[in-house]
């Protein structure tokens, strides 16, 4: 009898040491150590600059893949589809999220500079919760994307995705579209919800743009389109100065 009860003991203790490790909150600093861009080997991540044994998979957890990093794979054949609070990429990077069957549980992405974001799978992806897809400041030329089109089922779940991001107004010129994501629009278990209202487009006297969700070839394409205003040359002035005084001696 004592024997059983410290075994039980000795089990508990061992459960409870595995839960506050899995539980305990940190940042993840993609290394890429184990050359084998695999998401959740734990020796790709360093935590205060060593690995810890772990990979992200808290609520409380933040990932985050710097530069130039190639792509990264998050998938559920090589290990958990872990929870996850916030996923950072920084530009020149990819994470490839993919799954024969399976929920992505993250509350935020941070796309950085010109990175991607891609949902993929050979059977099923499907969402677990809403989550935000954070731009930050970006331009025409360097901004993150969101591929999600390779996805025979693709259950949304009736999920909201919240796209966040301020365009950068004082290097555009000409006009152009800007494309931050497509998406599969055949969905399941209920229509993704798309919230555009955190993306800043706020225009000024020389640039008119707006933001739009248009569906072609059974894809979502959300789409920023801008137009620079001309400025008025020098000969129109004149001749808007010189129809002015004409209409003035007229009048007299």
């Amino acid at each position: 009898m004592k024997y059983l009860i410290n075994m039980k003991l000795s089990t508990f203790c061992i459960l409870c040491c595995l839960s506050a490790g899995l539980s305990q909150a940190a940042t993840y600093v993609w290394s890429g150590a184990a050359g084998n861009g695999i998401y959740g080997d734990s020796n790709n991540w360093t935590v205060n600059g060593a690995p810890n044994g772990y990979y992200p998979q808290s609520n409380s957890d933040t990932a985050i893949i710097g530069e130039n990093a190639g792509t990264i794979t998050w998938s559920t054949g090589q290990s958990y589809f872990g929870a996850t609070n916030t996923v950072q990429i920084d530009s020149g990077s990819t994470l490839l999220c993919t799954t024969e069957i399976g929920d992505l549980n993250v509350n935020s992405f941070t796309l950085k500079g010109n990175s991607q974001l891609i949902f993929e799978s050979s059977n099923a992806l499907g969402l677990g919760r809403d989550f935000t897809l954070n731009f930050g400041t970006f331009t025409a030329e360097e901004h993150g994307s969101w591929v999600a089109t390779n996805l025979p089922s693709f259950w949304t779940n009736g999920k909201t995705v919240t796209f966040v991001g301020t365009l950068d107004m004082n290097n555009l010129s000409g006009s152009g579209t800007i494309e931050l994501a497509s998406i599969k629009s055949s969905q399941l278990g209920g229509n993704l919800n798309l919230d555009l209202s955190g993306l800043d487009i706020t225009g000024n006297n020389q640039i008119q743009a707006d933001v739009t969700q248009v569906t072609e070839n059974d894809i979502i394409k959300v789409l920023i389109n801008y137009e620079t205003v001309p400025e008025p040359t020098t000969a129109t002035l004149s001749l808007l100065g010189l129809g002015g005084l004409l209409l003035r001696r007229k009048r007299q």
